[in-house]
């Protein structure tokens, strides 16, 4: 699915969605219409319940993009009108961005969200906190790192802290973007997940250790 607007005047931005819950899209197509910064495309990949496909899922996405921003927004999330504007003007060429999110027990996103370390102006933020539920950086990046490692698909976990340990290893940078807040349905907490049972933390160490004597992969290079 691709939604895409264009205005000359600005940069293109790459948003990029993956999904395994199809009815979460709808309040994110209508946040990213009602966007005050239009140029900008939106591609999804849907249809990942049969078997744990997300970091092949991103690498499609990112090598399909046309953007040299690629924001990542995953299903279920609300953002404001001014969302992709604060993230272009925050935007730096060396640096991997996230945004607090804030959770709620209902999909008509009322009450007071419970939000997380994000939204601590205290926090420390490092490549371990580097969050892709909201999260933003410069294409090149991604491509330096050789994309999200698709060994991961089958033992479900760490997708984002695989990209920001390698990225930290090459010296990018990362920050939060603390008054750019978005609200989540929580929906784990009434929908069981489907791959946690499929989480092997000695084997993701392993191949976390990996990265400390090659942190650039090649997935983003492979037609």
């Amino acid at each position: 699915i691709q939604y895409f607007t264009t205005n000359s005047k600005m940069p293109k931005v790459s948003i990029i969605t993956p999904s395994i819950r199809p009815k979460g899209l709808e309040i994110t197509q209508k946040c990213l219409k009602n966007q005050t910064f239009t140029s900008f495309e939106w591609l999804v990949e849907v249809g990942l319940g049969n078997k744990h496909d997300f970091n092949q899922a991103m690498n499609r996405m990112i090598k399909r993009a046309k953007g040299d921003l690629i924001i990542i927004l995953q299903d279920y999330i609300k953002v404001s009108d001014t969302f992709i504007q604060e993230c272009v003007d925050a935007y730096k060429p060396d640096t991997l961005f996230t945004c607090p999110v804030g959770k709620v027990d209902n999909e008509i996103y009322e009450g007071s969200p419970k939000w997380d370390w994000r939204n601590n102006p205290n926090s420390q933020m490092d490549w371990r906190m580097w969050e892709i539920d909201v999260g933003f950086c410069a294409k090149d990046i991604l491509f330096a790192v050789g994309g999200f490692d698709e060994r991961l698909d089958e033992y479900w976990s760490m997708d984002n802290v695989s990209v920001g340990m390698r990225a930290g290893i090459l010296g990018y940078k990362f920050d939060v973007l603390r008054e750019t807040k978005c609200i989540a349905f929580d929906h784990d907490a009434f929908i069981e997940h489907p791959f946690r049972k499929d989480y092997k933390p000695a084997i993701i160490n392993m191949i976390m250790e990996e990265y400390k004597e090659n942190p650039k992969l090649n997935y983003l290079l492979l037609t």
